[in-house]
């Protein structure tokens, strides 16, 4: 690859991988294109982006925005704001594709975390989930109070 390239890749990068995206990155080595194909699809509808990238390449633009990274072997990064929805698309990948796409770890808020934290952020409710939550929990005391209001009525005319 040549320098230029180089140095424009490292460029792009470094506005990429800042504080507010999250960057997972996993070991992809036996994954067919179709593997790789179907998690870029899945990446890309969660409005993240998916890239395989050189070590060092991606360490250089992580350096340039003061975070400490290292990388060992083949890299697939996967990138966005949304944290949990990537981290739960990431899983199910690595969950139905065992033998050959294992989650490595990722920078998330400047910090460098193990596979196993992210494991941990893909079981949270994303931020849909959430808000059905509060709507759900926000209609409850409503409707149970329509229901005693109706429940009197209905006393009330049998009397």
């Amino acid at each position: 690859m040549k320098k230029e390239l180089k140095k424009q890749i490292v460029e792009e990068l470094s506005k990429e991988f800042t504080n507010e995206v999250s960057v997972f990155y996993a070991d992809f080595k036996g994954q067919t294109v179709k593997d790789l194909e179907a998690l870029r699809k899945a990446v890309r509808e969660a409005e993240g982006k998916a890239r395989i990238i050189k070590n060092t390449l991606a360490k250089i633009a992580f350096a340039n925005n003061g975070i400490e990274a290292e990388f060992e072997e083949n890299n697939i990064f996967i990138w966005g704001e949304d944290q949990i929805t990537l981290a739960k698309i990431i899983t199910k990948h690595a969950a139905a594709n065992k033998d050959t796409f294992k989650i490595k770890g990722a920078v998330i808020e400047g910090e460098v975390k193990d596979a196993a934290y992210v494991d941990e952020v893909s079981k949270l409710p994303t931020k849909d989930e959430l808000l059905g939550m509060v709507a759900f929990m926000m209609k409850a005391p409503v409707a149970k109070f329509a229901w005693a209001l109706n429940k009197l009525i209905e006393k009330k005319e049998s009397e």
